[in-house]
């Protein structure tokens, strides 16, 4: 993807922060020495503008999202399938990493949807069989560092964007978790041998759960200082959201956890007053509720195809912004402490 200045000013977007001036942010680019705009090398075009990767220097600057002061983990988990959870774990991680936050994806669903979202398998697409099967038996995961096969830097994968790294699920999570059940202190497993030892190289942990309760659930929030739960605006996941509530609630008690759960409704459908009934139902009645619904959109499906977050992909539309605000609000609790003076155009903060 290539950003001219008009639609870099649209991928950091919110509908609560005043959208930069193209010709403002030039001249902030200018004044600060920021990377300056250059010519798309994909094509035979004069426009100049950024990549993806360009972006992550502007974002830290220009962008919504502040660098925690020390490293956080954010997992993803609900016990419903379909509701966007590998949508928003992708669009969280992508964001995060364009604010130059170095970002870290660890995949713990045995589907490896999480992997597939950000593009890791990509290229064996176009392999022959025998390299794809021989870069398939390469790949490290978690259930190697358990069984001291490798070392967990042994796991991290690049991916297209210089903040954001994975670490790809595998397998042998089934083994993992069987494993688990027999160690000691088996609930701090990921916290100890996976986040701690690299907590210098990142400042965020996002982790893609499975849907399905176990052991590896159980370490994801034991080690996690945010849990994001998606809400399906439909009337099968507000049954499941007493029950699951519940269950987290209790877990979250027991294990006397400094854990913030949050919740943000997805699949909002406007045109369905079942569905529209059901948003208003969680903003008003579940704490913790991000003030912004997810709605089912053909843009943020196809985000998601091409690896990319909404905002990459469609940036300035209102799939983009929504998510960007929902984002933004969830920031806010990942990383209270931070201030972001960036979130003021430059015109507002020559008034100010």
């Amino acid at each position: 993807m290539f950003y001219t200045l008009n639609k870099v000013t649209k991928v950091y977007q919110t509908e609560s922060k005043e959208k930069w001036n193209p010709s403002e942010l030039k001249e902030f680019i200018s004044q600060n020495n920021l990377i300056a705009p250059h010519l798309d090398s994909s094509s035979q075009s004069s426009r100049r503008g950024y990549t993806n990767a360009d972006l992550v220097y502007l974002g830290e600057q220009i962008g919504f999202l502040a660098k925690p002061n020390r490293p956080k983990v954010l997992s993803m988990f609900v016990t419903k399938g379909g509701v966007l959870k590998t949508s928003l774990t992708l669009n969280v991680a992508r964001m995060a990493a364009l604010h130059g936050i170095r970002t870290l994806v660890v995949g713990l669903d045995l589907q490896g949807d999480i992997s597939n979202a950000i593009g890791y398998n990509q290229e064996l697409d176009d392999e022959a069989f025998e390299s794809a099967i021989e870069r398939i038996d390469q790949t490290k995961g978690l259930a190697d560092v358990f069984f001291k096969r490798c070392q967990v830097s042994d796991t991290i994968v690049k991916t297209d964007l210089p903040t954001l790294d994975l670490i790809p699920e595998t397998p042998e999570l089934v083994a993992l978790e069987q494993g688990l059940i027999h160690r000691a202190r088996r609930e701090l497993w990921l916290k100890e041998q996976i986040i701690a030892p690299l907590q210098s190289q990142y400042d965020l942990f996002v982790i893609d759960c499975s849907p399905n309760w176990n052991q590896l659930i159980t370490n994801a929030l034991s080690a996690s200082d945010i849990l994001l739960s998606p809400l399906e605006c439909k009337i099968n996941n507000y049954r499941n959201f007493q029950m699951f509530r519940a269950f987290v609630s209790e877990f979250i008690e027991e294990m006397n956890l400094d854990l913030q759960h949050l919740y943000i409704p997805t699949r909002w459908t406007q045109s369905r007053k079942l569905s529209t009934e059901i948003k208003e139902w969680y903003l008003e009645q579940v704490e913790d509720c991000v003030p912004v619904a997810i709605r089912d959109s053909v843009v943020g499906e196809e985000a998601t195809a091409m690896h990319l977050s909404v905002s990459e992909y469609d940036p300035g539309s209102t799939a983009a912004i929504e998510m960007n605000e929902a984002l933004h609000w969830v920031w806010k609790r990942v990383a209270p402490e931070a201030s972001k003076t960036a979130e003021q155009s430059p015109q507002t903060e020559a008034e100010a």
